[in-house]
């Protein structure tokens, strides 16, 4: 049968969304009609099939993982759990995918698969660990790992915003006021320095003729910003041109660092939880390899599965590649020899969680002061240049009398 779309308010007036099958469109309109509700729109499946590209926000995703622990600790059925989430779900795109997700399982599909059909929604740690459920592990406990690992992923993405936001701000607020400068106040005085026929130093000149650049071409500068974005959106679309981007992001001063330990950290996370769940060794490096979101680093990643495959150790593997911190490789190894190994990767990705946050503050005391030289160097070149010509006017009067 073919699936529809709807959209439908109930008893008490909440906006519901979902996905049912049904012989027609008139046939699920009179059956959802019969349950009570009040149909607000029925739409063809392939109509709301491209939404399921979107993606929902972490904390979004955090708040049902938690919630649906909390049911299933209290005892409620999946389907039935899932129901009560969908309700009251507030994004209505995650609410169709609830919705689809539900009715997989009343189809007889296993939750795993049906969380794996939303690859942009749901991480792939994600249904790995359900598969651990699966397999006899303790759902509510996988959820609240799930649960867990999100929050980190989460609170190291703040982390790295905000070391980002600050300079982005600042340079921003710069760019901002010297462009102001130069489009409005440096022309007046232009017009002042023509009228008395003041000799203009070098540097005033070549203030003069920035400000008339800008003022002709002031559309240059928008126009090369949402150039440079859609240029970066489409190199980061292909495999090649994201290796590229990905590559320059470890190389870049100071923040480079920052990078590479969060991607470490994300896969040495992912990596002990799958490891720790029970799932296969190179089964655990596949999933959590793409939980670094870098291209270099899941090359060699590639790398050491290959060799893991081949029979050697994880930490030898990692090792050859030459590529991670030497601490890194021999926790690894002691923790295969020791039969520890998801407590060695538990104590690495606290090291590495630590590390990130030195380096983040290493990043903002050094970051201060270059902004404060680069913006007080900006503002004082264009004061400087407006009033050159005014302190050798002054002194030229002076000497005069």
């Amino acid at each position: 049968m073919p699936k529809f779309a709807y959209k439908i308010r109930d008893k008490e007036g909440r906006l519901l969304e979902g996905i049912l099958e049904a012989t027609d469109k008139s046939s699920l309109i009179k059956s959802l009609s019969d349950k009570g509700y009040f149909v607000v729109r029925v739409s063809s499946y392939k109509e709301v099939k491209r939404i399921f590209s979107r993606k929902v926000s972490l904390d979004t995703l955090i708040m049902f993982t938690h919630q649906f622990g909390s049911l299933i600790a209290a005892g409620i059925p999946i389907i039935s759990a899932l129901e009560i989430l969908w309700r009251q779900a507030e994004d209505k795109v995650f609410q169709l995918v609830i919705s689809e997700v539900r009715n997989r399982l009343s189809e007889g599909g296993t939750l795993s698969g049906a969380f794996e059909r939303f690859p942009n929604i749901f991480p792939e740690i994600y249904p790995s660990l359900l598969k651990v459920a699966e397999r006899g592990g303790t759902l509510p406990k996988i959820l609240k790992d799930i649960r867990d690992y999100l929050d980190k992923r989460r609170e190291n993405l703040m982390k790295l915003k905000r070391a980002i936001t600050y300079p982005l701000i600042v340079i921003i607020i710069a760019i901002l006021a010297v462009g102001a400068m130069m489009l409005f106040v440096v022309p007046v005085f232009k017009k002042v320095f023509a009228k008395i026929n003041v000799s203009l130093p070098f540097l005033t000149r070549i203030l003069m003729d920035v400000s008339d650049f800008s003022v002709k071409f002031w559309w240059l500068g928008p126009v090369l910003i949402i150039l440079g974005f859609f240029l970066y959106k489409k190199c980061y679309s292909t495999e090649k041109g994201r290796y590229r981007i990905d590559y320059w992001k470890l190389k870049l001063p100071l923040l480079g660092k920052l990078v590479f330990t969060a991607s470490l950290g994300r896969f040495v996370h992912s990596f002990s939880l799958l490891v720790g769940g029970g799932l296969p060794l190179t089964e655990s490096i596949e999933t959590a390899k793409r939980s670094c979101a870098n291209k270099v680093m899941e090359e060699k990643l590639d790398y050491v599965l290959e060799r893991v495959i081949q029979g050697k150790g994880i930490g030898t593997s990692l090792e050859e590649t030459k590529y991670f911190p030497p601490f890194i490789t021999e926790m690894i190894s002691i923790g295969e020899e020791s039969g520890t190994l998801v407590e060695m990767l538990d104590r690495i990705a606290l090291h590495l969680e630590e590390e990130l946050d030195y380096r983040l503050n290493k990043f903002l005391t050094l970051l201060e002061p270059i902004l404060i030289v680069m913006v007080g160097g900006m503002v004082m070149f264009v004061l400087l240049s407006m009033y050159l010509p005014i302190f050798t006017l002054w002194g030229k009067i002076g000497s005069g009398m």
